[in-house]
């Protein structure tokens, strides 16, 4: 995310105003993210979306809406800059760009950087991206996890979603945040230059389903049978995190009935009303409600 991108989201989220121009960089943010209306040349955004927006610039940039505006940053070098945001490039440096975190799924060899690699459960390997595309990637699919634990223990998710996988060898990769040596930037990087089918492993609730739709390419979610999911979801689902996303996230419900990658899981889960973390199907963890 850029600062002029950043600039643009703070004044959308302090202003009084609802509509905005649709120009390029908010364009493309609004499609990822699912926010916004569009109505002719312009895109519309409700009180519910601004505040989606503010929630986005803290959690993911580490900015605080509510004590930043546009002019909290003229002036400021690179470090300043990183004292109201988590991100290096504000000031257009690229420091710390690109990072991926890689592996493969159990008993499989890593097939990157020009070599063939085995590595030991709950083990990775940190990669720039542009490192990791001047050699072929000797795997037939690209998995996103969307969580850091499940990424990690990745050997440990039941056969019940795994064995959609069995005919694969993906190359496995954590989604990315602020601080977890990977970012989300890069990894929709790889994706779009790569011609890998795309994966996504998320959570089944609302917020899981909106980062498997905003990936560049999407061809399959990783989910249990749906018959067998409805049951879990029902028996072991948490209402109170459901109803808490579908409140924030109102604006991508409708797309993502219309979505036919996503759309038999969302009505899944939308039926349950309730949410179900990824984690569930770690063996021997429990989740909290």
């Amino acid at each position: 995310m850029d600062k002029q991108l950043i600039n643009t989201l703070l004044r959308i989220f302090h202003s009084t105003d609802s509509r905005f121009p649709a120009r390029k960089g908010i364009n493309a943010f609004c499609e990822e993210y699912n926010l916004g209306i569009r109505q002719g040349n312009s895109l519309v955004f409700q009180d519910a979306q601004k505040a989606e927006i503010g929630r986005i610039l803290q959690g993911e940039m580490g900015i605080d809406p509510a004590t930043t505006t546009v002019d909290s940053w003229h002036g400021l070098g690179r470090a300043e800059s990183l004292l109201l945001a988590k991100d290096e490039k504000l000031n257009g440096s690229t420091v710390g760009a690109g990072r991926l975190r890689v592996k493969t799924l159990p008993n499989n060899r890593m097939g990157v950087v020009g070599g063939l690699w085995s590595l030991p459960e709950s083990t990775d390997l940190g990669v720039d991206l542009n490192v990791l595309l001047k050699n072929e990637i000797k795997h037939d699919a690209l998995l996103v996890i969307e969580n850091l634990q499940t990424f990690h223990q990745i050997h440990a998710v039941e056969s019940l979603v795994m064995d959609h996988l069995s005919a694969l060898n993906p190359l496995v990769t954590y989604r990315g945040d602020t601080q977890g040596g990977a970012r989300v930037d890069a990894v929709h990087a790889l994706i779009s230059k790569t011609k890998l089918p795309v994966i996504a492993f998320v959570d089944f609730d609302p917020a899981g389903m909106i980062i498997a739709t905003s990936l560049p390419r999407l061809d399959m979610i990783l989910a249990p049978p749906l018959h067998q999911l409805a049951e879990i979801i029902r028996d072991h689902g948490i209402a109170d995190r459901f109803s808490l996303q579908v409140a924030k996230t109102p604006h991508a419900l409708q797309r993502m009935q219309a979505d036919s990658r996503v759309a038999p899981l969302w009505r899944v889960i939308q039926t349950a009303g309730k949410a179900l973390p990824q984690e569930y199907f770690h063996r021997n963890i429990s989740i909290q409600s």
